[in-house]
């Protein structure tokens, strides 16, 4: 080899000029990018350079053929050595792009992969929330199937509940039309007896007032100013005429007169409990006839008697516990101002004196007690004003007029004339809501909710008895429970702080009353269910008055406007046997538009 020779790259440019491409390289497996590198760099020589390997061999002074071939293989050698390292390096680049592609691929792979993730996450959350909103709507649909079979239950002891209160109703009405038949045919028979002779009469007395002792199971004993004993036993309240009623217009035979001037000490005022009264308290100032007029003057203090004995009542105050009454009714307690009665169906009724309201201090009181039972008392005020109220033996008003000084009369009261029965069935639908006093905001609202009963024809008038003994006939007037008015356990006297909160119902009244003198007014006493039912009912009557009396002391309500009548128990708001504070309740009624003939 000679020092002349070619540049290994010269040398091997022109070799691979003769060369066919080599199988190798065409089949090579690296890849189809470093084959067309290589094959188009040999034909870019084969194209520049075209000679022979002679012409090679002659440039590299090489004579001998032998070293010639060598050489020319040695530069083929060189040739695809370069080419396959191109070729390596083309594999590898792109090797490094396939792996580059790879990890992309996985990133992809893996942001899909946590995108599902995500979605299944938010999936599961969603599910959960519907789970929860799920049970929670069960828990809710629950509570409501409860609460509808508990209202389904109230409502069924409701309906039981009015169905045999208009049993009842309709059983009270049934034989108070027949009592009002026999009083009817009774007062014709004491009419056509107007006309016997006094010999007659005299005969008919003596007859009917036996010389023998009284009986042992007569309700009460009457003492007549002759000293004769009778017995009373008209204590039933049905209805009949009462002489006490009749002597206003007929010549009766004198009654027994009794005359008291109320003092402060004979009074209870509304602050103040009930006194506790035993038949064995002794008397220690009996009551003395006049000289002259032959009536007995007593103070109504230390004299042994009850307050309804005191008040003239004497049938109703003497009977005991267990005396059957003429109506058959049961006397179940006396406590002196009120007597429990149970009739064979376990209704319960309290018996007082409605006039116990009128006797405010320095009154004076003039008692006419007939031998019927009935009264007719005359209550004179220091202003001359007069309050004349007609009882029967039970203590109920049948008739009540105020004469003022200048003569002017008011009825307020008058259950002697006939009344239609009450036929629950066919009363008008009650149209009104309860009031509650503590939500009225001034006096017109409570105004307006007592004028609500004038703004429909009832069509009829009913008695004071119908309105006191017809739940369904009370509800006819709007009802303004007193809510706010609260007593201590077992207590009916009124705290002079809870009086206060009367102030707006006793004003309206007062307004009421001053527009039109024949107002007149139901003050109702409810409780809960806890304890017996009479002490339940005497407690109620109680409270009732109370409230009666805080409203004429503190703001100047006439009582003669003004009824009461516990009902206990009978009406609850709530229907439970447990303790309930909206069943303790003291309410007001305007009943005026019920006792007005329409």
């Amino acid at each position: 080899m000679t020092s002349q020779s070619l540049k290994a790259t010269t040398a091997a440019v022109a070799v691979l000029s003769f060369l066919q491409p080599l199988p190798a390289l065409a089949q090579s497996s690296v890849g189809g990018g470093a084959n067309a590198s290589a094959t188009g760099q040999i034909n870019r020589l084969e194209n520049a350079d075209s000679r022979s390997f002679d012409e090679i061999c002659a440039e590299a002074m090489i004579q001998d053929a032998a070293a010639c071939e060598l050489h020319v293989q040695a530069l083929q050698s060189e040739a695809q050595a370069e080419a396959a390292a191109e070729a390596a390096a083309q594999a590898a680049i792109e090797a490094e792009a396939a792996q580059q592609a790879a990890l992309e691929a996985d990133d992809a792979m893996k942001a899909e992969a946590e995108a599902e993730a995500a979605e299944l996450a938010r999936v599961a959350t969603e599910s959960e929330a519907e789970a929860a909103e799920a049970a929670e709507t069960a828990a809710r649909l629950a509570q409501q199937v409860e609460a509808a079979e508990q209202a389904a239950t109230e409502a069924q002891a409701r309906a039981e509940a009015e169905a045999e209160s208009t049993a009842q109703a309709e059983a009270e009405a049934d034989a108070e039309a027949e009592a009002d038949a026999q009083a009817e045919a009774d007062f014709e028979a004491s009419a056509d007896a107007e006309g016997e002779d006094e010999g007659g009469a005299a005969a008919t007395a003596e007859t009917s007032s036996p010389s023998r002792p009284i009986a042992e199971d007569c309700p009460a004993e009457v003492v007549s100013p002759e000293g004769v004993l009778t017995c009373v036993n008209t204590l039933s309240s049905d209805g009949s005429p009462v002489v006490a009623a009749q002597a206003e217009s007929e010549a009766e035979a004198e009654p027994d007169v009794s005359t008291e001037t109320v003092t402060q000490d004979d009074r209870r005022s509304s602050s103040e409990e009930f006194r506790e009264w035993r038949r064995d308290d002794d008397p220690e100032d009996e009551a003395q006839p006049d000289p002259e007029t032959g009536e007995r003057t007593r103070r109504r203090r230390d004299t042994g008697l009850s307050d309804l004995e005191s008040a003239g009542l004497i049938a109703l105050g003497a009977v005991v516990v267990g005396a059957i009454l003429s109506g058959g009714e049961q006397v179940e307690a006396n406590t002196g101002d009120r007597v429990i009665v149970v009739d064979d169906e376990g209704n319960y009724r309290v018996l007082k004196d409605d006039d116990a309201l009128l006797r405010q201090p320095g009154s004076e009181v003039r008692a006419e007690r007939f031998n019927d039972g009935s009264t007719r008392t005359t209550v004179t005020r220091e202003d001359g004003t007069q309050i004349i109220t007609i009882r029967d033996s039970t203590g109920r008003a049948l008739r009540r007029l105020r004469i003022e000084p200048d003569g002017r009369e008011y009825l307020l009261i008058d259950d002697t004339r006939r009344f239609e029965p009450v036929i629950v069935r066919d009363l008008p639908t009650p149209a009104y809501d309860d009031f509650d006093y503590r939500a009225a905001t001034d006096r017109e609202s409570l105004r307006q909710a007592l004028l609500a009963a004038e703004r429909r024809d009832l069509g009829r008038s009913f008695s004071l008895r119908q309105v006191r003994d017809y739940i369904e006939v009370r509800e006819l007037t709007p009802v303004i429970n007193l809510s706010g008015i609260t007593f201590a356990t077992n207590s009916a006297a009124i705290q002079s702080s809870q009086a206060e909160q009367l102030r707006e119902m006793g004003l309206l009244m007062r307004d009421f009353i001053s527009d039109d003198p024949t107002e007149l007014f139901l003050i109702e006493g409810h409780t809960d269910a806890v304890g017996s039912a009479s002490d339940n009912l005497i407690l109620s009557d109680r409270r009732a008055e109370s409230v009666a009396l805080a409203l004429t002391e503190y703001f100047g309500v006439l009582p003669e406007n003004i009824v009461v009548q516990g009902y206990g128990e009978r009406h609850l708001e709530i229907a439970t046997q447990e303790a309930e504070r909206l069943n303790r309740r003291v309410a007001v009624r305007r009943i005026t538009p019920l006792l007005r003939s329409n």
